[in-house]
């Protein structure tokens, strides 16, 4: 697998976008700690750059954000990548309202231990 970078390795790259930094934060350190590669966009311009180069395993994403928000980012994302788009898991205060959008919800505060189980799910070779 190549990541973002160009650097090559066998462990699964997750994009995570949230404008809030220290939830970014937390939730990229909590990533790379179980030994996932973890990156992290401040919004969704920006993860659609970083996807341009190389499609992520999975993307975790909140799912309201200023200008482009989570439900955008997946569409936008099934745009540009297709069949090759990333499964998604959004990260929501809020009650999932869309049921036509094929994603996983976390809620927020989100227990670790339930967002690495779901990513390990979405994540198995």
């Amino acid at each position: 697998m190549m990541y973002a970078s160009g650097v090559a390795t066998t462990a699964k790259w997750v994009l995570v976008v949230d404008d809030d930094e220290d939830n970014r934060d937390s939730v990229v350190e909590m990533l790379q700690g179980a030994g996932y590669i973890a990156t992290a966009a401040p919004e969704g311009a920006a993860a659609l750059r970083m996807m341009g180069e190389s499609a992520p395993a999975l993307v975790v994403s909140d799912l309201r954000m200023p200008g482009m928000d989570g439900r955008e980012l997946l569409t936008r994302t099934r745009q540009l990548l297709g069949s090759s788009a990333p499964p998604f898991v959004f990260l929501t205060g809020l009650a999932p309202e869309f049921a036509d959008v094929a994603a996983t919800f976390v809620s927020k505060p989100c227990d670790f231990d339930e967002l690495l189980g779901v990513v390990g799910r979405h994540c198995r070779a």
